[in-house]
């Protein structure tokens, strides 16, 4: 389920630590006019490291339009992966967290952007019942 056309050993192993350990996981949010700021962070050093590693290894997947077409992956993502020479990011690591600013002059992006963050929230609240829901609804137009 968390192998996808071309994840690496780590790459599964990091979204799994995430997926099982979602309680561990504090997220904020902020919608601004062009994208999004998020900050997502953990007490828990394992999934700090998980957090840290998934964030920059997604953040060059995108850069090289790498999609690696995760069963469960979020349609928001596809854009993202075709658009993602129009998305500028800053990242900032602080010990646990990682401050992320995505922003684009592109409004389907700015809206795919927003949308996945707050999935990426519920997923974190929720954990796997979060991905679950968004499977059934992507695959069922729910």
């Amino acid at each position: 389920m968390l192998n996808g056309k071309n994840t690496t050993q780590d790459e599964v192993a990091h979204m799994r630590t995430l997926f099982q350990q979602h309680p561990a996981i504090t997220r904020d949010v902020k919608n601004i006019e062009n994208g999004i700021v998020t900050t997502t962070l953990s007490d828990d050093p394992k999934v700090a490291d998980a957090l840290i590693n998934h964030v920059a290894e997604m953040i060059t997947r995108v850069e090289q339009g790498d999609n690696p077409e995760v069963p469960i992956q979020s349609p928001t993502l596809s854009i993202r992966f075709e658009q993602g020479a129009s998305i500028e990011t800053e990242i900032e690591i602080v010990e646990n967290r990682v401050i992320v600013t995505q922003t684009s002059d592109n409004g389907d992006v700015v809206a795919a952007l927003q949308k996945h963050a707050s999935e990426v929230s519920d997923l974190a609240a929720r954990g796997m019942v979060a991905v679950h829901e968004q499977m059934m609804k992507a695959n069922h137009g729910g």
